[in-house]
């Protein structure tokens, strides 16, 4: 989980996880330095993340976002969907 405050309109993230596995943790970063190369969702994110602060926070932003896709899918219990082909299978 991530340790989160906030002071009026202003929010002060934390780190991912105190409790973390090193291994894991590292995984996930290189993995959302990649992601905004093949999401435009996650592109989007990143580019009003770097806009706001620096490269290394939007890129803990994209890993965030993707800890939190990971979550929903295992909570679920049902195979992960991007929205583009979510919206082309629900039209059809």
């Amino acid at each position: 989980m991530q340790c989160e405050k906030s002071s009026a309109d202003k929010v002060m993230r934390g780190p991912i996880s105190k409790q973390r596995n090193k291994h894991i943790q590292q995984v996930l970063v290189e993995a959302a330095r990649l992601a905004p190369r093949y999401s435009d969702e996650l592109a989007l994110l990143y580019e009003r993340e770097r806009q706001r602060g620096n490269g290394n926070r939007a890129t803990l932003a994209v890993a965030r976002k993707m800890v939190a896709w990971m979550l929903a899918v295992e909570k679920r219990n049902k195979d992960f969907v991007p929205a583009g082909e979510f919206k082309r299978t629900a039209a059809a």
